[in-house]
């Protein structure tokens, strides 16, 4: 099992899509950087940017790697298992380990562990960004480095179980492109669609999707401006994110494995 993990993060790591996606965590952790600032700001006049200086404000600023996560860790998942068909190594991969559900098992460690690293490059450029922009505006890093308790468990496991759901859903769509348009498509575009309708017509929150699950475990404040809620519906409690979020992950990954995975490739 551990040769076929190890196996699983030499097939990633030399994989150009997986280096892409790692790096654009930082150009999407400052893009809400800005923004938490801006949005800081904005409460005094005269000023573009102003220090954070509320609770919400600053896990907010502790946690603007959210959105990056949001989007990136289920690609990452999508990755993992379709550049296996993109590249050809299927094939090879299956008859290295016979046993398809330990390729699987796996995966989910790998994808797991190139999740938590996208979460670790996004507090990165909150500690190199983020702190010393805030500091320079006359805020203290003390007060925002003190919600690490109540934001870095969550980020961190939200991250975890996105990249799963990609993971899974990409065990169902194998071609590449596409796997990868509808997860994000899905997640970003689809589910604000049926948010808002839910909320219009039938006054019912749909909080059990994919990005507001995820928001609900990374927590309410820390998941900057790209998680659900933003509209005011009712979050999950994070326990109960964290158990939707682990069930979109298992459950195409049990479909996929039964549907798609087990065929026979050649």
């Amino acid at each position: 099992m551990t040769n076929a993990i190890r196996a699983e993060l030499i097939k990633m790591r030399t994989m150009p899509g997986v280096w892409v996606t790692l790096c654009l965590a930082l150009p999407l952790t400052v893009l809400v950087i800005v923004g938490v600032l801006v949005g800081a700001g904005d409460a005094v006049p005269g000023h573009t940017f102003n220090h954070v200086h509320t609770l919400r404000q600053q896990r907010e600023l502790l946690g603007a790697g959210y959105f990056g996560i949001l989007v990136l860790a289920p690609i990452m998942g999508v990755l993992c298992v379709t550049g296996e068909y993109r590249h050809k190594t299927i094939t090879t991969t299956f008859v290295l380990v016979p046993i398809r559900v330990r390729v699987l098992v796996a995966k989910v460690a790998a994808t797991a562990l190139w999740a938590i690293l996208i979460g670790l490059v996004t507090l990165a450029t909150v500690a190199a960004v983020a702190l010393p922009w805030n500091a320079g505006l006359g805020g203290v890093t003390t007060q925002v480095t003190d919600q690490a308790g109540a934001v870095v468990p969550g980020l961190l496991a939200s991250a975890v179980l996105l990249g799963l759901f990609g993971l899974g859903f990409g065990t169902l769509v194998k071609n590449q492109v596409a796997a990868i348009l509808l997860t994000i498509g899905g997640s970003l575009i689809l589910e604000s669609l049926l948010v808002a309708l839910a909320r219009a017509i039938f006054h019912y929150d749909l909080n059990w999707l994919p990005n507001a699950a995820g928001a609900a475990l990374a927590g309410d404040n820390a998941r900057g401006f790209g998680g659900g809620g933003r509209g005011g519906e009712r979050l999950l409690q994070w326990w109960q994110g964290g158990l939707v979020m682990l069930a979109w992950g298992l459950v195409p990954l049990a479909i996929g494995y039964y549907t798609t995975f087990r065929r026979d490739v050649t």
